[in-house]
């Protein structure tokens, strides 16, 4: 398997919605903030490269499959809030790499939404209803880990871009920080693989290895009620 930041966090979360997800291959349906996101994402991405802004909403509402909560006017807004200028740098960079020396490393990959022509800054678009620090998880670590693996550099300031609040959180990486989300990410995911390991030879303990770990998540879990089915006799 190869992780993203987004698969990882999700089996830190809630082992169990990570195995029904991503082992037993179960497609979640898209939900309002899900859909939103990938539109704004796109609409973003085409103002930076010169697209005008009415054809950018249109194509970011394609991109949300035109979701029936999400309206034009909502993602117009959104958009029109990034701090868009000329010569800001590449857009949608993917990754893939290795997340150690070892030839069974496991991989990460991932998408930049964008990287400064410098390869110093990275910025994530977002959303959100609220706003957190650019430190409260590994993602943005993550990718200045990435973008220093690729570009070479020791130090990438990483920002969060809430598109509601038109404000950014932001700290620059140093060697030290992107080292801890790499080490994050690894001991999770051999964590991971150990598991799917196991489950290989033990089928019938696929309950105990990925258990459910109940949260406020659960409400917005499509696994919720069959989840508590389930480990309600355990």
């Amino acid at each position: 398997m190869i992780y993203s930041f987004s698969r990882l966090n999700l089996y830190t979360a809630c082992p169990y919605r990570f195995f029904k997800k991503y082992i037993e291959g179960y497609e979640e349906p898209t939900t309002y903030p899900l859909a939103l996101g990938k539109g704004v994402h796109k609409a973003v991405e085409d103002k930076i490269n010169g697209v005008s802004h009415s054809e950018a909403v249109l194509n970011g509402m394609i991109e949300a499959e035109f979701h029936p909560e999400v309206t034009m006017d909502e993602m117009s807004k959104l958009v029109s809030h990034a701090p868009i200028k000329e010569d800001m740098g590449e857009t949608e960079i993917y990754f893939q790499l290795p997340l150690s020396d070892v030839d069974s490393a496991p991989m990460l990959q991932g998408y930049i939404d964008l990287v400064s022509p410098d390869g110093s800054k990275i910025v994530d678009w977002k959303t959100n209803r609220v706003r957190y620090d650019v430190r409260d998880n590994h993602q943005v670590g993550l990718y200045a880990w990435a973008i220093g693996q690729l570009k070479n550099r020791t130090q990438v300031e990483g920002n969060l871009y809430f598109l509601r609040f038109g404000r950014a959180s932001k700290y620059v990486f140093n060697q030290l920080d992107m080292e801890r989300s790499r080490q994050w990410a690894l001991g999770v995911a051999k964590e991971i693989n150990s598991k799917r390991e196991i489950l290989d030879l033990l089928p019938e303990e696929a309950g105990r290895l990925f258990s459910s770990n109940p949260s406020s998540h659960c409400r917005h879990c499509p696994f919720a009620i069959e989840c508590y089915r389930k480990f309600s006799s355990y």
